[in-house]
């Protein structure tokens, strides 16, 4: 008896300090100190405004974003076309970039001054790259099309981008009301909950997805990888050359040797060259807010993927040594995609993945400033293109690659060996979303050009497939990053065998997989028989119901009791746990002399 009501003593306490934590971060926010903004503009001899580092992690962030821009530009262009992308969305970004990585920036001079430390790394930032694709493939492209029977091109296009402008001008308040909860989320996840997700990320989209042009173009490729991974992992210098520096020297060199640079390319890209002003397209969107509740279901799950992945960011960056707050970092990022979108681009801004390898280059601020300064020129006069023609783009990718595998390693460092196979399953889902929305869907864009319009692949390809399940791989990819987290966070549980809170993240799963946010490549109220998301919500509180027979039957000493070692081993808690069990070994051998 006093021990279920100890528990249950235990449990209120939990709730109680929950709701405190919630009011703190409501005070927080809404509380002036006007001496801690002061601090940041103020000098500090302990923390130098450019180091050598802040060259390499330039040219990482700079690549890493560039890459990112072109990809989305590519699919962007053939919808919008070159005069709404470079004279309209291009320009708006530039100016998001310039936010971002200067209040990024601030952000990392306040801790210095209040740590009194010259270790601090300021954060990355850029386009959130999923949310881009989201809007491309789920609001443009539907919009545009449909538009096209009775319209003409010009007026699809303008109406396209005004819808999008809309959705992302939703995705940026919602982000903003997010940043209230984003320190009570990142308190009450495990750690390498949060963290196999963005590990997923890194380990999926960064070094894998970004291996595959070495693997094409190894001539080129292998040295400039070579070089980056030993400078990076093996500590070898290049004299005074930064490693990334090098790397894409001689990348590019081998590039135009070999001919996979050409020359044709860079005087096609020269066309594009003049300047763009940026746009204040306020009155059009505003005219076209009453169409983004057909596109809630994309821009919801977007802002939430944007704000669990900044809450990540902030969970490496604290993993790393810089504990910045949650709230703000979730605030710049909102307030990025309302600049983004108040002069003219669809793409939603976000804290970049990588501060820790960033870190490990030696990188600070300096490398942030330049960062948002040189994408001005670059999106206000049509420089990607011509850029991105001259460089050898893959000699570059190495570095992106170490960035992917640092995240991984830096995950596994502070993950206890116990908990090795809920990490590995949660990098799963990321895995799963690669295979689908990279292989299948360039299987389908091939297939598309080469059948009957509006002859659809997956109604007429996917059905046949039988060498794997194509409908699990589907749901399995469905919402990743949130996936990924609840997979991980329920598969530690079990291993630690804390079934009360398996129950309650077992029902929060069922509760997002009935909207279709994870397991599900639909979004909505995902009821009708043809729909998968309510027998994973069904399967979910099956789920639950099991773990409260299992903590039942735990209560009456029936089973093995709960697992006593934390579950991060850089924590206080968890050197604290130890220090107790080396003690409690030493007084068992005392007793045995």
């Amino acid at each position: 008896m006093s021990t279920n009501k100890n528990r249950r003593l235990t449990n209120h306490k939990l709730f109680v300090n929950h709701c405190q934590n919630i009011k703190n971060e409501v005070k927080e926010l809404l509380t002036f100190h006007p001496k801690e903004w002061i601090s940041a503009f103020r000098s500090n001899r302990k923390y130098p405004f450019f180091v050598r580092g802040d060259i390499d992690g330039f040219v990482a962030l700079y690549i890493n974003n560039l890459s990112t821009l072109l990809a989305i530009l590519l699919s962007l262009q053939p919808i919008l076309g070159d005069n709404i992308v470079y004279s309209k969305v291009l320009p708006g970004t530039g100016l998001a970039m310039l936010w971002g990585n200067f209040y990024y920036v601030y952000m990392a001079r306040k801790l210095a001054f209040k740590e009194k430390r010259g270790n601090v790394c300021a954060m990355p930032y850029g386009i959130c790259t999923p949310g881009a694709f989201a809007f491309i493939y789920v609001i443009i492209s539907p919009t545009y099309y449909g538009c096209i029977p009775t319209h003409d091109k010009a007026y699809c296009q303008e109406l396209a981008w005004n819808v999008a402008l809309a959705s992302n001008f939703i995705t940026g308040i919602v982000l903003l009301l997010l940043c209230v909860f984003g320190e009570f989320i990142r308190k009450n996840t495990p750690s390498v909950a949060l963290l196999a997700s963005i590990s997923g990320i890194g380990y999926v989209i960064l070094a894998l997805n970004e291996y595959l042009p070495i693997s094409e173009t190894p001539i080129v490729g292998f040295i400039p990888f070579t070089i980056v991974m030993l400078g990076y992992f093996g500590g070898v210098t290049y004299g005074p050359l930064p490693v990334a520096f090098v790397a894409l020297v001689i990348g590019t060199i081998l590039g135009w040797a070999t001919s996979l640079n050409q020359g044709s390319v860079v005087h096609e890209a020269v066309h594009l060259l003049k300047f763009y002003p940026p746009v204040f397209p306020m009155k059009e969107m505003f005219q076209h807010i009453d169409t983004i509740h057909f596109y809630l279901s994309t821009t919801i799950p977007t802002a939430i993927v944007i704000a669990i992945g900044t809450i990540q960011c902030v969970e490496s960056a604290k993993r790393a040594g810089d504990f910045y707050p949650t709230h703000e970092a979730m605030f710049v990022d909102g307030i990025g995609t309302l600049i983004a979108t108040c002069f003219g681009s669809i793409f939603s801004m976000t804290a970049y993945i990588g501060h820790p390898a960033m870190k490990k280059m030696g990188a600070k601020q300096a490398y942030s400033i330049i960062n948002g300064l040189c994408y001005l020129p670059l999106c206000f006069f049509g420089i990607s293109g011509l850029l991105i023609s001259i460089i050898s783009v893959v000699a570059i990718n190495p570095v992106v690659i170490f960035i992917g595998l640092v995240i991984c390693s830096d995950t596994l460092a502070i993950t206890p060996q116990r908990h090795y196979p809920a990490f590995l399953l949660g990098l799963m889902p990321i895995i799963a979303d690669w295979g689908k929305g990279t292989i299948l869907s360039g299987v389908s864009n091939a297939y598309s050009n080469f059948t009957l319009p509006n002859v659809q692949f997956s109604s007429n390809v996917s059905s046949f497939i039988t060498g794997f399940s194509y409908r699990g791989l589907a749901n399995f990819a469905g919402g990743s990053l949130l996936q990924s987290i609840f997979v991980t966070a329920i598969f530690m549980y079990m291993i630690d065998r804390k079934f009360l809170h398996a129950t309650v993240w077992s029902l929060l799963a069922s509760f997002l997989s009935l909207f279709g946010l994870i397991n599900s490549s639909n979004v909505g109220v995902l009821v009708k028989n043809t729909d998968d998301g309510w027998r994973f919500t069904v399967a979910y509180v099956m789920l639950a119901a099991f773990f409260l027979v299992l903590e039942i039957i735990q209560r009456k000493h029936w089973i093995k009791g709960q697992e006593r070692e934390p579950d991060d081993l850089s924590s206080l808690e968890w050197a604290e746990w130890k220090r107790e069990q080396g003690l409690k070994e030493l007084i068992t051998y005392d007793n045995s002399l």
